[in-house]
């Protein structure tokens, strides 16, 4: 046997141990910081790879051939890492890599060749791998892949070759790649998705077949299987390549509200009474410095309002926002606990934190004034902000952002009026706020402010065309900040007395889950 077949036959052995394995949960899609962490780990794994291999005289062409196909996309960081990581294919690849690859080449390093080999760069490795992607690291980065695949109708051919919704980036997805995100659909039970991507990735092995692939687990064998079991599944008992595409075709992918909201909102359905224009009625400050605004609906109302936060305040809410930054959560209709859940995909922390200094509580002070200044209406007292940052794939699905359900902390202070909520950053690509009902999609902007009402003007009750969701993001990083307006508060200010309300909470949220 080859010392190049010992290290194929390894890692797949290693890849089911590390499955197995518990290591520390990072979140490696929202947070930038642990991306670059991740990306100079994996520099300095290959450093010490390749310094090993020159120790080892009858492996060193197998290990030297895993290192220079790693280095070939390390190398396209180096100078400019911020570029590299706001690409979602660098991103999957990224993670990916580092969840299935490292152990089975650290696997071979340690075995038995006639000698020991009790290597300083064994030791360096041993002690750098301690910390790396975990199994959910790598479901939830095919997860953020798939979100943005399905919400932007997109071909895997074309991801695999770079091209995501209509964007040309630079690098490709690899066999290896498409046949982790095709495992991915498949245990999910997407067979037709898992059907595709294991074609892809068995046309892409096709056409370039390193001998150090069958290493890292994958084969033709590898994908013929699970593409038969995929088959199977789907009711296609022939492996037929044409009869696959057919049934594909056949099947129309359903409907996605960031790319439906994205075509009718281009197809110039505006209503023309909408105006461009500055406020200056709101408040009597506005008459002094008023804001400019675009309205983008009367019923119900929603305005996008330009230049409302400044690049200093914003770098302050980053700032004090950071170090809290948890995994967004969402409550069970009971409200009785919180969890973790694939519709609502971020980073989250409510401001002021208790932790925040009486500087930064400041700023948020003056940001909740200017609300009140924009908007007439008035804000509670000590009432929070909720900064979202989100990674690739980062997504909230449809929602009211209304409850329509007794909540113990809504009692008193009613629903959610209204809402506010700052962009606080550009983004590159993907991310829009979608009103799936209303044929508008708003695209992120820094410093801008998106603000609508959640009840009807008239009768106060609830107006089922707010139903609107955050489209996934495909590149970048995207930060917004949200202040929502209660209805009690508005008491003396507008002839708002809750009108009774009977609905199925059901319709609110999908999964019986409302939204924090």
């Amino acid at each position: 046997m080859t010392s190049a077949l010992l290290l194929k036959v390894s890692i797949i052995c290693i890849s089911i141990l590390i499955i197995m394995g518990t290591v520390s949960h990072k979140n490696y899609i929202t947070s930038k910081e642990k991306r670059m962490q991740l990306l100079e780990k994996d520099r300095q794994l290959i450093i010490l790879l390749n310094s090993y291999a020159v120790e080892l005289q009858d492996k060193i062409d197998t290990l030297r051939g895993v290192a220079k196909a790693f280095r070939e996309r390390l190398y396209e960081a180096n100078g400019r890492e911020e570029e590299y990581l706001s690409n979602p294919l660098k991103n999957l690849f990224l993670v990916r890599q580092m969840h299935e690859d490292w152990d089975p080449v650290e696997k071979f390093m340690q075995q038995t060749v006639g000698q020991d080999y009790n290597s300083v760069q064994i030791k360096s490795i041993e002690k750098l791998h301690q910390d790396i992607p975990s199994q959910d690291d790598l479901n939830e980065a095919s997860q953020a892949i798939f979100q943005i695949i399905h919400a932007y109708d997109l071909e895997p051919k074309d991801v695999a070759r770079g091209l995501v919704d209509g964007v040309q980036y630079s690098g490709n997805l690899s066999a290896k790649d498409c046949f982790a995100i095709g495992k991915f659909f498949f245990h999910a039970r997407l067979y037709r998705e898992a059907s595709e991507w294991l074609i892809t990735a068995r046309d892409l092995l096709m056409k370039h077949t390193p001998k150090y692939l069958k290493v890292m687990g994958v084969t033709s064998q590898h994908i013929i299987l699970l593409l038969s079991r995929s088959l199977i599944a789907l009711g296609n008992v022939s492996s037929d390549r044409e009869m696959l595409e057919k049934d594909s075709k056949s099947l129309e992918p359903e409907d996605h509200p960031c790319r439906s909201a994205s075509r009718r909102q281009s197809s110039g359905s505006t209503p023309t009474r909408l105006h461009c224009r500055y406020n200056t009625t709101s408040s009597p400050f506005l008459k002094l410095a008023p804001f400019r605004m675009e309205e983008l609906s009367l019923s119900p109302y929603i305005v996008l309002y330009h230049n409302v936060l400044s690049d200093g305040e914003i770098e302050k809410l980053e700032r004090m926002s950071e170090p809290f930054l948890e995994r967004s959560k969402i409550f069970t209709n009971e409200g009785r606990s919180s969890e973790v859940s694939p519709s609502r995909t971020a980073d989250a922390v409510w401001l002021p934190h208790m932790n925040t200094e009486l500087e930064d509580r400041l700023v948020l002070s003056r940001i909740a004034l200017r609300i009140r200044d924009i908007t007439g209406l008035k804000l509670s007292r000590g009432g929070l902000m909720q900064f979202l940052k989100y990674g690739f794939g980062g997504h909230i699905e449809p929602h009211y952002d209304y409850f329509d359900f007794k909540v113990p902390s809504l009692e008193a202070v009613g629903d959610r009026i209204a809402t506010f909520l700052f962009y606080l950053n550009n983004v590159l690509h993907g991310g829009a706020t979608a009103f799936t009902e209303l044929n508008i999609a708003v695209q992120p902007q820094k410093g801008s402010a998106l603000f609508w009402y959640n009840m009807d003007g008239q009768s106060f009750d609830f107006d089922d065309l707010t139903f609107h969701g955050a489209c996934p993001l495909i590149s970048g990083t995207k930060m917004v900040l949200t202040r929502w307006i209660y209805e009690l508060d508005q008491m003396f200010l507008l002839p708002a007395v809750i009108p009774p309300r009977s609905r199925d909470f059901s319709k609110i949220l999908p999964n019986s889950m409302w939204k924090t």
